[in-house]
């Protein structure tokens, strides 16, 4: 009798387990699938973002990366940080407000450098011997409003810019608003704006049309 007991214990033991997986599994994977994050954010990112390798023979000088955002990369950021978060909007809104706000203001990149010397990585320093200008289609050219190290984690940086590795040094970039009008003397062909890093390993620009 006391085999059949337990025998019968160890049936229904399974059974709701069987049952509980049954109920969990369809949030399981929606969970699941929402932190792997969307298809246009990925896209979105990849055609704001360029990139420029500096070299000397086979030694590498620097890696510049910058992305563009504008406002159709910040909406597709916002949404990607709440799925990844699970914000409702009240907290979504609050969370990316400066985000959107400051890409009201000024024309904003951010961008991830890597230099061999971890020295010669100071873009946000006022001595730094690196000169960075956004060049407009008409070759007016604006100096940074700001450039400050990024704000967001390292693992954030990792998940939202996964082109800025570990040996990488991640910047927020503003410029004026008006580097980001239309020119009216721009030439036919000429890119919208171009990004120009200058220092004495070389120059990269990257362009944006």
């Amino acid at each position: 009798m006391a085999d059949l007991r337990r025998r019968a214990a160890r049936i229904l033991a399974v059974l709701f387990l069987a049952a509980s997986a049954a109920a969990c599994g369809p949030r399981s994977v929606a969970l699941y699938e929402k932190v792997l994050g969307s298809p246009s954010y990925n896209r979105i990112t990849e055609g704001a973002t360029r990139t420029r390798e500096v070299r000397d023979g086979l030694d590498t000088l620097f890696i510049l990366y910058a992305t563009w955002l504008s406002p159709p990369w910040v909406d597709a950021f916002a949404e990607e940080f709440s799925n990844i978060y699970y914000l409702d909007p009240q907290r979504r809104e609050a969370t990316i407000a400066s985000w959107r706000g400051e890409s009201q203001k000024h024309v904003r990149f951010f961008v991830a450098l890597y230099v061999p010397d971890e020295k010669g990585n100071d873009l946000e320093k006022p001595e730094t011997l690196w000169s960075l200008r956004l060049v407009r289609a008409d070759e007016k050219d604006y100096a940074p409003v700001y450039v400050r190290k990024a704000s967001m984690r390292p693992e954030e940086i990792s998940r939202f810019f996964p082109y800025s590795g570990k040996w990488y040094r991640a910047y927020e970039v503003a410029f004026p608003k008006e580097a980001g009008e239309t020119a009216a003397e721009a030439r036919p062909g000429t890119p919208w704006f171009k990004m120009v890093l200058s220092g004495v390993q070389g120059r990269a620009v990257l362009s944006w049309d």
